[in-house]
Formats: structure tokens, sequence, C-alpha cells
């Protein structure tokens, strides 16, 4: 199990943060995923379990126990299942997770990692034979984009840390950052006048050995210059003293990590996990405009203004002349935004707050996440003016699509929703009631879906509003590594500009 930490300065925060890791577990408990490895290799006469001497061995010593564990670090990959000997010893491992360390006897394994896709399971890596040897210590990451996915084994750092030390084993596992220097430094150092720590490239791994458990700032620059392309701020050591540890550079999969650094930390203990991104690391937003008559009430485009102590004392014009189906800053695009709590207000197009016609309540904007917020409802009627916020939280995975659905069209009322392969079933056969069952029956308006993952294809998309189809979409083509929010609107509610008929807004990212 992970746990994500963005700003990473506060020594308490830290620390409470490491006392959640060693509260954390996966979803299969090491006892139980030791338990299936043991019965898998229960099978070879030649390797004892351990909770079973017999009386002719008892006077002789158990071999001492393996350690092992996997951490997926492949971007795009999907959740894994690992197998064992054909048994399943780790479920629903996801990006940037560890299933810990488990015991088990030493000896040889056949080892799987299943990708979990809406077609079923499929086998994306097959090691038959892996060794692992008494007392052992083997961490398997699964690394590169999932059509190249390989598993990279390394070991712990040979260090022994003392009680007030972490021995570190560093891994290059990102495919998308070149090679690099690792500069692990007192906060306040420049790295000019520094020396890296150690310097690699893609699927390379370095023993840094035992380095003083206190306050340090890891940075990563281009190999042979100060160009720094990931920096942790202050990290503080200290909870992580006397143990070992395994530092994993991984991808940034959200918009938001994207935008500050390609890279992030994944901190591995004996049991959990810990992400450290880069300080800068803010929210990102986009902003769609579905209100039907907010140009007839405002007397034609508004203005959205954010409040927020993030951003200072006064209000932030945030958006100028905002048109009714207006997405800011793009469909497929977000901008970033210190992570904070906001209140945004609408107002005609005038460059000032004090005409505002709605103010939202406060809506927190965390670190990393990704949000959409829809302006949805009627200014003048029902239902009333809101503002729905969705975070846009899944990865691309290449194996699927990702698609979310919100219903943004207060005229077409409660709502069926038919999504099918393109061209299997007409509009004809859907309102004569023989187009199969709905995706979502009885949608209500103002509802948002979770993510649901589809196969890459082509799909036809139909809203049903009184027995007749409202919205029409064919041949919606859907990739695989795709991350889609459709969203239905109405026609324009204004004597100004806007479509005439219902529609599809579709975003992505």
């Amino acid at each position: 199990m992970s746990t994500e930490v963005g700003d990473m300065s506060s020594t308490s925060l830290f620390l409470s943060a490491q006392r959640r890791l060693h509260r954390a577990r996966n979803l299969v408990s090491l006892s139980l995923i030791s338990g299936a490895l043991i019965a898998c290799s229960s099978s070879n006469n030649d390797s004892a379990q351990f909770s079973e001497v017999t009386e002719s061995s008892s006077e002789m010593a158990a071999p001492a126990p393996a350690a092992v564990r996997v951490i997926h670090a492949s971007p795009d990959a999907p959740p894994v299942n690992i197998t064992l000997n054909g048994s399943v010893a780790v479920s629903d491992l996801d990006y940037a997770d560890s299933s810990g360390f488990a015991t088990v006897d030493p000896g040889s394994y056949d080892i799987g990692v299943l990708g979990q896709t809406p077609a079923g399971e499929v086998e994306v890596i097959s090691v038959s034979g892996f060794e692992l040897a008494e007392a052992s210590r083997t961490t398997i990451l699964a690394v590169d984009r999932s059509a190249n996915i390989e598993p990279l084994v390394v070991t712990d750092s040979e260090a022994t840390p003392s009680s007030d030390e972490v021995a570190l084993r560093v891994v290059h596992a990102s495919p998308d950052a070149p090679a690099v220097d690792v500069y692990v430094t007192d906060p306040d150092a420049d790295i000019a006048s520094a020396s890296p720590a150690l310097s690699f490239e893609f699927r390379q791994d370095v023993d840094a050995g035992a380095l003083s458990a206190g306050l340090v700032t890891i940075r990563v620059a281009l190999e042979g210059s100060d160009t720094v392309v990931y920096d942790s701020g202050p990290v503080d050591l200290s909870g992580f003293a006397g143990e070992q540890l395994l530092v994993a550079a991984i991808s940034s999969t959200a918009p938001a990590e994207i935008s500050a650094s390609p890279v992030k930390l994944l901190v591995s203990t004996d049991d959990a996990a810990l992400v450290l991104r880069d300080t800068n690391t803010a929210s990102a937003a986009r902003v769609v405009h579905l209100a039907p008559d907010a140009n007839e009430a405002a007397g034609g485009p508004v203005e959205v203004f954010a409040s927020s102590a993030e951003l200072g004392a006064d209000p932030v014009q945030l958006i100028d002349a905002f048109d009714y189906t207006d997405t800011v800053p793009a469909v497929d695009a977000f901008v970033t935004v210190p992570a904070g709590d906001y209140v945004f207000d609408v107002a005609p197009n005038t460059n000032t707050i004090g005409d505002s016609v709605f103010a939202s309540p406060t809506v927190a904007l965390e670190t990393a996440a990704a949000y959409t917020a829809v302006a949805v409802g009627r200014v003048l009627t029902d239902p009333a003016f809101s503002l729905l916020l969705t975070e846009d939280s899944a990865r691309p995975i290449a194996t699927q699509a990702s698609v979310k659905i919100i219903h943004g069209a207060p005229a077409a009322g409660t709502v069926n929703v038919f999504v099918t392969p393109a061209g299997e079933v007409s509009v004809l056969e859907i309102e004569a009631g023989n187009g199969g069952e709905p995706l979502l029956t009885d949608f209500e308006f103002a509802s948002i879906t979770d993510y649901v993952a589809v196969n890459p294809g082509s799909y036809d998309v139909r809203v049903v509003a009184g027995g007749s189809v409202a919205i029409n979409i064919e041949n919606l083509s859907l990739a695989g590594g795709s991350v889609a929010t459709a969203i239905a609107r109405g026609p324009s509610e204004s004597e100004h500009t806007g479509p005439d008929d219902f529609g599809v807004i579709l975003l992505t990212q």
C-alpha cells in the first residue's frame, strides 16, 4: 500500500507518514502471501515447510527463510496479480505500490505477473525457475511501459545501518527519464558546488550505502549538468533510522505531477511504500460552462473569480468572457493552481466580483490531484445553478480505455445511457426497446459515475430521455491508454449564441 505525500518540509508530517506506513498493509496480508508461497513449494520433497518439523529432523537447523517482494513500476500497465508456482500470492497490486516482503522457503519458483484487463487476465511477465537463496532479500520490480514490460531484480544495500543511519539501494525505474545524477545534500546546499551521490540510467541500480538519518534534500539532475528535474524539498529520514530502504525513481502519471517533474520517488520499507513528489507539485484544474441560461441571466458571457489564501487577499479573475459549452483551458488540458481551499464566483463580464450571481461553497483542491469543475443547472429557475467538482484520478492504462460520464443536461431529466460496440445496435432498436440493457439506468441530472474500464475500440453512445434518443454519438473511438469524461449537455436556453440541441462534451487527459 502506498501513501502519497507532496510537500515534505514538515518533520512532524513526515514522521506521521512513517507511522502510517508501519500500519499499512497490502490487500493480501503478508502472512497469507507466505502461506500461499509455502503451499506452492510443498510439492518439492527437498523443501521443508517452516511450520512443520518431523521428529527425524528436529535436531537439524531449519534453513533460514528467504524474503521476496514485488513493486509495480510500469506507468501504463494495469493492476496485476502475482503468482508463485501457479498460485496467486499477491492480488490487485497497482502502480507505485509494493507488496512488502514475504518470507518463504528457499528454493526455485515459477513467477507470473498477470495484468487485469477488461477482457480478463493477461500474463505480462513469466519467469521460470527463479532461485530464492537462503536468508536472501530479493525485490522484483515490474518496469518499463506495458508494451515492453519486464522484471528488474535487485537486492538490498550491502551496508548494515546503525541506529542513526539508513541504508539505501537506489533504482532508476522510469522509462520517461534519461540518464541522471542524484544529489543527496543538506537542505540548503547548492548542487553547483556538490558532487552527485550517484549517476545512473533507466534499469540501473546503485548501492548508495549507509547515510545519516537526518534532514536531507534529494535532487535529480540531467547527467553532467545542474539542470534539476526533481527536487524533494527537505525530507526527514530520522523516522527510517536503522532501516534498509529501496528508493525507486518512477514516472509521474498525473497532470499536476507531470507539470512539476517527469519523475517521483517511491520509497519502500519492508512492508509498505511512500511516494515523494517534487516539492513544486500543485493541483490541476479545468472548468466547463454548462449552465444553459447563464448568458440570459448575465446579459452575455460570464467571468469566473477565485478567492483563496493561496492567491492573496483579493479575488483573482480566473476566466474572462466564459461562454456556454466553453472549456478552460481546453478539453484535453489542465491549468496548475496552488493546492488549497477556494471559493469560486460567477459574475457578468464586467471585470468586478461585486456583480457575482453565484458563489460556490469552499472547494478543497489537493496536491497532485486533477479536477474538472462543471457549472450546471439554471441561474433563473430550477434545477438551481451549482458547481459539480469531480477528481480526474484515472491513470492512463495501455490495455483499457477509462471512461466517466456526467449528466449535465437539465432539460433531459432522468435518462438511460446505452454504450454499445459501434454499428451493433441502431437508434431505432434502442427506441423500440430492443437495444439490450443500458449501461446506466435512471441516470439523474448532476450525477457522476466512477471511471469504467472498457476494451479499446469504437462505440456508439445513446442517451435516451422519455423513450427517445436525445443524444446520439456514433463510432466514438476509445484508444488504449485514453482517459475520457463524457458530459451530456442540453441546448442553450439563451437568446445569445449557443448550440440548438443536445450533445456531448468529451474531455480527455
